[in-house]
């Protein structure tokens, strides 16, 4: 049990705790002090684990007959269909195609990703003295691990998807085109080392 008293200098406090405010240092503080900063990050996050939100399930695999907003990303000859994921379309030149990654999808987690600033003055066949400036270096995680990870790569000829197999008035395009160059299913735990270093241009 707390006693009346405690209680009592505890309400009394209060006032003073609420006219407490931040101040800031003096120049000749601030030289004193040193220090390391850093960000250490463990987490994990899903990507479309259960299907994305663009398009609907059909009933079947069969494209003719899907409506507008529907799509399966089944293997082809699957009995059943299936939901789509993620979709990131990038395009390398004005007038060229689309590099593809489709049915992104899964629960990933990672252990260990850290983010620091690191000076570069030494190294890199004797252009690291000559640059001398600080850069932004993430640490790979020590583990990634996979949860029924998916995703296919491709390229084509747009970057959204289209229904080739739809007509122009249900939002299919014909002349659309989707080549597969791999798919990818991931189970598992892989662990990375190094780090990626961002190089700041002025």
């Amino acid at each position: 049990m707390i006693s009346r008293p405690l209680c009592l200098a505890a309400l009394l406090a209060l006032p003073l705790l609420a006219h407490a405010e931040l101040q800031a240092l003096e120049d000749s503080d601030l030289s004193r002090m040193s220090g390391q900063g850093g960000v250490y990050l463990s987490g994990e996050f899903s990507i479309n684990k259960n299907g994305g939100v663009l398009w609907n399930t059909p009933a079947s695999n069969d494209p003719a007959t899907w409506t507008v907003n529907q799509r399966s990303c089944a293997a082809a000859g699957a009995s059943t269909p299936e939901s789509c994921g993620l979709r990131l379309a990038i395009r390398a030149e004005q007038n060229g195609g689309w590099y593809v990654l489709d049915n992104l999808k899964g629960i990933f987690s990672f252990e260990g990703l850290t983010l620091t600033t690191r000076t570069i003055n030494s190294g890199f066949g004797g252009d690291g003295a000559g640059f001398n400036q600080d850069v932004l270096d993430f640490g790979l995680p020590n583990e990634m691990r996979f949860k029924n990870g998916s995703y296919t790569f491709a390229v084509a000829n747009e970057g959204g998807w289209r229904n080739k197999a739809g007509t122009i008035a249900n939002g299919g395009s014909p002349s659309y085109q989707q080549t597969i160059v791999f798919s990818a299913k991931i189970d598992g735990t892989l662990r990375m080392q190094g780090s990626v270093l961002i190089f700041p241009k002025n």
